[in-house]
Parts: structure tokens; sequence; C-alpha cells
């Protein structure tokens, strides 16, 4: 049960003043208050019996009551009273285990009652009003003596949240390993395309087996929402890094783009477009490995446009002018969201912004990313290249996939091998006529090995020597 501050609010009842209504709209709130039910008790009346199944919440507006909990003995090992604003049963929206508590009236008692399966409609036709079930669940698993547990998993705290989920940490009982709990707000369950979206979240990236695409190892369904369980990380976001001001030197820049490259071209071999790629979506790790999060609105490369319901899905500042418009997709709108992320690493600042969504879309539609170095003069000029043809409006004067461009960023990759490393160089002569096949059989080799964690690949032939000349001579600079 759920205690706040007295007092009036000048936008709506005592009771919204508590904190598990603290990030409901207004128009939320007067949806919830129009579905409960005036409830009026006399003293002695008993509102909750411990034990008994529960299928309703009250809010207690006016009057006392006493909340009991007796042991398995009967013996009473916690009594105390409550005046309003109070939530009293609130945990039987979202569960059917039975009362943990006798609730008894004091005195006289007014207050509103809230059915689960009315909340359910309610929220099947306003979602919004759902986001205090979130709240309640995740305060809940976080309480001394609360509910703590997520199937088999022991929460111990929470990592971070956002509008679409809130990850905790937890502990496997019988592993002693910790993990990541990504939980859907409860906003969201009742939309069926973001539901759809999560759900498929934790299978599709359970099948992905890559050192920079963050593991799925379970899922559940509790607490009337849908929870994917994670490899915990340790590190940073790069939306924090990029908060921070803190710029990557070029080198380390160069090698977080080709590890996000080699993840998004698995990923699209796999037939899945991740179609998010964006700071909060990418993870760099304590030892520098960068991890690619959240395959949420992952989409089958040969899925139709509107398999969405002609929804644009996506996040505006990173979306690919084909996304916006509701075309076909493949890989090449993964790398115009990546080349926009190398923009906002290179200047910290975004191409395209605006008051509103509708501005920034517009920017993507009918603008051109600036050349990054109108910013940050010292961006190299390969990375600077990237994202020119990266970001091109038409997908078709794009990188053709994620391989092109990462091959086209290793010929840049300073070779700096610490001690703890090992070199081994291959050279393999042939005749003309076997090009082909030794080409083919030294790819296979060269795609196995990249796959391995602590391996770098670098590849190159007399044909790619003699580009990057003319490439280095068109640049004016020395090779």
């Amino acid at each position: 049960m759920t205690v706040g501050p007295t007092g009036v609010n000048p936008t709506g009842p005592p009771w919204l003043q508590l904190p598990l209504f603290a990030s409901m709209s207004q128009r939320a709130a007067e949806h919830l208050r129009a579905a409960m039910q005036p409830v009026h008790y006399v003293a002695g009346d008993v509102l909750m019996r411990q034990g008994e199944a529960g299928d309703h919440m009250l809010v207690l507006e006016q009057g006392c009551v006493r909340v009991e909990i007796r042991d398995e003995a009967g013996v009473v090992a916690f009594e105390r009273e409550l005046e309003p604003p109070a939530l009293i049963g609130e945990m039987a929206l979202v569960t059917a285990e039975p009362r943990t508590a006798t609730v008894t009236a004091v005195t006289a008692v007014n207050g509103l009652r809230m059915d689960k399966p009315a909340l359910e409609e309610l929220c099947v036709k306003y979602p919004k009003v759902a986001v205090f079930l979130t709240r309640l669940v995740g305060d809940r698993l976080l309480e001394t003596r609360g509910i703590r547990k997520v199937g088999k998993y022991q929460v111990v705290g929470r990592l971070g949240s956002g509008g679409v989920a809130t990850v905790f940490e937890a502990l496997h009982p019988a592993l002693g390993r910790s993990v990541a709990l990504k939980m859907l707000s409860h906003s969201l369950v009742f939309d069926p395309s973001f539901a759809k979206h999560f759900a498929r979240e934790g299978r599709l990236v359970a099948q992905l087996e890559h050192d920079n695409i963050v593991r799925v190892l379970d899922s559940e369904q509790a607490y009337g929402t849908h929870f994917i369980v994670m490899e915990k990380l340790t590190g940073d976001l790069f939306e924090d890094i990029i908060k921070r001001g803190e710029r990557l030197e070029w080198g380390q820049i160069r090698r977080v783009l080709i590890d996000l490259l080699r993840a998004l071209q698995y990923s699209h071999e796999q037939g899945l477009v991740h179609r998010d790629v964006k700071p909060s979506n990418v993870f760099m790790t304590g030892d520098k490995r960068v991890k690619l999060l959240d395959f949420g609105i992952a989409i089958e490369v040969a899925a139709s446009a509107d398999g969405d319901d002609g929804k644009i899905i996506g996040t505006p500042y990173y979306m690919a002018p084909e996304q916006i418009s509701g075309q076909q997709l493949d890989a090449r709108c993964d790398v115009y969201a990546l080349g926009i992320l190398t923009y906002e690493l290179c200047t910290l600042h975004l191409p395209y912004t605006g008051a509103t969504a509708e501005e920034v879309l517009q920017g993507h539609l009918t603008g051109t990313v600036p050349d990054p170095r109108l910013l940050e003069p010292a961006t190299p000029e390969d990375i600077a290249e990237f994202v020119q043809v990266a970001t091109a409006r038409n997908p078709s004067d794009r990188y053709t996939s994620c391989r092109e461009a990462a091959e086209y960023l290793m010929r840049f990759v300073e070779v700096d091998f610490p001690d703890p490393y090992e070199l081994s160089t291959l050279t393999t002569s042939y005749l003309p006529n076997r090009r082909a096949q030794v080409h083919q059989i030294l790819k296979e080799a060269s795609d196995r090995l990249r796959r391995l964690r602590g391996v770098t690949v670098f590849s190159a032939s007399q044909q790619e020597a003699e580009s990057r000349w003319e490439l280095v001579r068109a640049l004016g600079a020395k090779p």
C-alpha cells in the first residue's frame, strides 16, 4: 500500500500527489479518476482480508483504516493506521497473489475503488493511464520487503529507465550470475505495436551470436508486463559519453564504427534491420568493447514497409529518409543512422534539430548533413568521408552494405599492437585465373576470424592498394 503527504493539489484530488502518479499526465489522471467507483464504509467494516484473492485497489480519500498482518500462528506481526491520501491493495492490479494484510475501517471511510478488469479495459482505450503500474512494480521490486523477484531472478537494484523500459540488475539464484532485466513500460503493454516489438526483441536477439551485440539469455512475463533477461554490461552508453562532452580519440572512433558495422552486417545477414541505431543503443564496456543494444523495433529485411500499420517507427534524430516516408527498408537505413551517430561523435552535436519532431524529420527529408569538419576541423578525412557517404539522402548513393563501409574504414586503421597481442601475416600469390577462388577462401577464413573475440583481421589486395594510392593522391595527403 502507498501513503503520501496530505494537502490540496490544485490540479486534482490529493491522492494524485502520491509518488506513484508523479509521471502521469493530467489527462491520463482524469481518465483514471473517472473510471473509479465511489465507496463508503462504516467503522468496523473489513475492507480487505489477509489471504483472500485480490482483484481491486482502494484510494483512501477520507477517514482512517487499520492495517494488520498476522504470522502463520495467527499472532499480529505488524499493525499501523493509515490516513488519506493513501492507496490500499494496489498490487492486486498486477498480480493474482492473495492479500498480504487485513484492512479495517477505524472510522467512517470514503474512497474510490478500481477493479482490475475495469483498469485493463481503461488501459486498452488509454494506454498512458498504465504508466503508474510501471512505477508501482518498479518500486515494489526494490523495496526491502517487496516482491524482489521476477520469475527465478532476484532483483538487486535499478540500472536505468526510459520511456519504453526500465532496466534492473538481478541475480540468477542457481548460477550466482548478475544479469540485466529489461521491463517494458505498462503503458506500452497495452499498445499492440510496441508490445509486439518488445516481445519479438527477446526472440530475435536470442538468435544473434556476435561479440558486438548484447546477449539475450531468457525472458519472463510477470506483474502485467514483459521482461527480457540480458547479459549485464559495465561501462557507459554512448548517449552518456556525448552528454558529458567527451570526444573519443579518432582511432577509437574508427574501431567503434568498424565493430558496429560488423555487428550490423551480421544482423543483416540474419535477415534483420535494426532501425534504431543511436547513442542510447550503443554501449562501451569497461574494457572498451562496443555492444549494440535494443532490437525491439528490428524488422525482417524482406518485410513489407506497411508492417507497422503505417506508423513511423524509430527515433527522429537518426531516421533515414526512406524510413520516414514508409518505404521498403534494407541495410542502408542502418548505415544512414550510423552516419548520423558518427557526426554526433565527431562534433558532439546533431545535424538536424528543431522545436518539433516534424522539423527534425523534414531535415532528413530535404537537408544535407554538414561536413563534421565545419564544427570539428580535426576530424580525419576518412571519417568525414564516411559521414558524407553514409548519410546520403538517396540510399543508392550510400555504401551498399555495412561490410563495404567497414572495409573502407579499415584502410585507415593504424595498426598498433600492445605487447600482449601477436601478429601473424599471410601473403598469398596466385595466377589471375585463380583470383575468384582465392578471394572466396580468404573471405570465408576472414569472416570466421572476425567473429572471434580479441582478433582483428586486416586484409588488402594489390588492387585495393592501388585504389588507396589513388584516394591519397586525390586528397592531397601523404600515403
